[in-house]
């Protein structure tokens, strides 16, 4: 059975978010999507060309997986662009995230943003950065685990005030 914990972005520093994704991938974490946002389209358009050239040997492809929002309920599930989550992919994403894997920065004309981690196909991970909260599913077991590994989360999505 898979239980959700919400986490809230401000409760973890850069290096704990990174760490949570590394304990994520140690249970299966295999896959990951990313948004590219941006005020300008073209400058959304070179930041994704460069991410992709850089991504290209650890692209899956694209299948339909669940996201963390969408236009309509509908579109929730959508044809989806995938890599695969190896050690050098991490790399890449704590580079255009120095932040940590919550970070949202619009500053810079072009940013990335709302990475998801799929275990199996499925979302395991879910960050929704410009609301500043995350969803993690996890077994009962992972858990405790989770909680013994010093990870904050929560029952559910805690008001902010």
């Amino acid at each position: 059975m898979s239980l959700k914990r919400y986490l809230v972005p401000s409760e973890y520093s850069a290096t704990d978010s990174w760490r949570l994704v590394e304990w994520c991938k140690s249970l299966g974490a295999d896959e990951f999507t990313i948004d590219c946002h941006s005020i300008d389209t073209s400058a959304a358009d070179i930041l994704w060309e460069r991410f992709q050239k850089t991504m290209r040997p650890r692209a899956v492809g694209k299948s339909v997986r669940e996201r963390m929002s969408g236009r309509t309920a509908d579109d929730l599930r959508r044809p989806t662009d995938l890599w695969s989550l190896d050690d050098s992919a991490l790399d890449f994403l704590k580079s255009v995230l120095p932040e940590g894997v919550f970070q949202y920065d619009p500053r810079g004309g072009a940013w990335f943003e709302d990475p998801i981690f799929y275990r199996g196909g499925e979302l395991m991970l879910g960050v929704l950065s410009h609301e500043a909260f995350a969803v993690l599913r996890v077994t009962d077991r992972e858990s405790g685990e989770l909680a013994a590994a010093g990870f904050t989360s929560h029952d559910s999505l805690p008001r902010i005030s």
